[in-house]
């Protein structure tokens, strides 16, 4: 049975950026670790791509070689060349899971550790491919907000669901969570349109014009990211349907945050992706140090309403979510805070 870990945040996230661990430690060398994510116009993957950065430079001996990519192509090839580079580790968050196979061989033909952020491939830990995984899980994240929007739409209704890329692990069961939220809390509302819009605002523009006009009395929409939720509120108020048609995001990121705060989003799924970064390298200097990592580590997921985070505003320490209570540690209240504030 695989090993897996579940973090209580507001301490590890303390001993994570604390030390200075690794095999590098002692020889006064510095250790190269490459990473390679998605695209960084996302704010939720550049947030993780800096904690990353930081832990980094917390531990003093680890370089790290951080990139985005725009495609799965442009991944390939960046990790490809930090291969080359004879890189100690590699952190991928890959675009699609079968695609990035062809990497996790060639990878452990160099005898590189292999993690992966915010996915999970299938087999690859009894290979020997991947060493840890560092994701929450992503169907019971949607889950809590399909399960909160079934509540608060009362009787039959059409939703909209804005999935992210066609292949992406994440968004496929974020959105799967979704609907088995929705409808168990709601059995006579329906999704009318599941549609993917690659993360992107545009796009989401684009998409949910699309939706609105095969089905104008669409009654909510919940987006995969908050990229995505800010796409999908342009569309509608184009239609005057804003504040009119709740709209539920996904990832929150300060300006996630900020609309819920505000009430443009009613609601906001949150991942802690500063701490998945963060934990990437915590697990690289273990490994590298000769300690057992576990195969899984799994981060909290939660949703926050407009009323929600008013309350840790006004300075909660615990948030009621679907009836029962989530604990705000100092790294969530400063988040909000910093939302709350604009310091986006």
């Amino acid at each position: 049975m695989a090993r897996k870990v579940l973090i209580a945040w507001g301490v590890a996230a303390a001993l994570l950026l604390a030390g200075c661990g690794g095999q590098g430690a002692a020889s006064g060398q510095k250790i190269k670790v490459g990473l390679v994510t998605q695209a960084w116009d996302n704010p939720a993957i550049k947030d993780m791509s800096n904690a990353a950065e930081a832990a980094a430079t917390a531990k003093g001996n680890i370089e790290l070689l951080s990139q985005d990519s725009r495609d799965m192509q442009d991944m390939v090839t960046k990790l490809q060349a930090m291969i080359g580079r004879g890189v100690k580790a590699l952190g991928i968050e890959p675009w699609d899971k079968q695609q990035i196979m062809p990497i996790l061989n060639q990878a452990k033909a160099a005898n590189i550790p292999v993690f992966i952020l915010q996915s999970e491939i299938d087999g690859a830990h009894g290979k020997g491919l991947v060493v840890t995984s560092i994701i929450g899980d992503e169907t019971a994240g949607g889950t809590v907000a399909g399960t909160w929007l079934g509540q608060q739409l009362k009787g039959p209704a059409k939703v909209a669901v804005l999935e992210g890329a066609p292949a992406d692990t994440p968004g496929i069961e974020r959105a799967n969570g979704f609907v088995q939220g929705l409808s168990a809390a709601n059995p006579s509302a329906a999704v009318v349109a599941r549609q993917p819009a690659d993360w992107a605002r545009d796009k989401a523009l684009r998409v949910t014009t699309d939706i609105l006009t095969a089905h104008p009395d669409v009654h909510a929409v919940f987006a995969d990211n908050d990229e995505m939720a800010f796409g999908a509120i342009s569309a509608l108020e184009a239609r005057n349907l804003k504040g009119k048609v709740p709209v539920v995001g996904y990832n929150g990121t300060c300006i996630g945050l900020r609309a819920t705060y505000q009430g443009t989003f009613a609601a906001d799924g949150i991942l802690f992706l500063d701490h998945v970064g963060a934990e990437f390298v915590n697990s690289v200097v273990a490994r590298l140090d000769g300690k057992n990592v576990p195969e899984k580590v799994e981060p909290p997921i939660t949703l926050l309403t407009t009323a929600g985070l008013k309350q840790i505003a006004d300075g909660a320490k615990s948030v009621d979510v679907n009836g029962k209570p989530f604990a705000v540690d100092a790294a969530l209240a400063k988040r909000v805070n910093d939302a709350v504030a604009g310091r986006c």
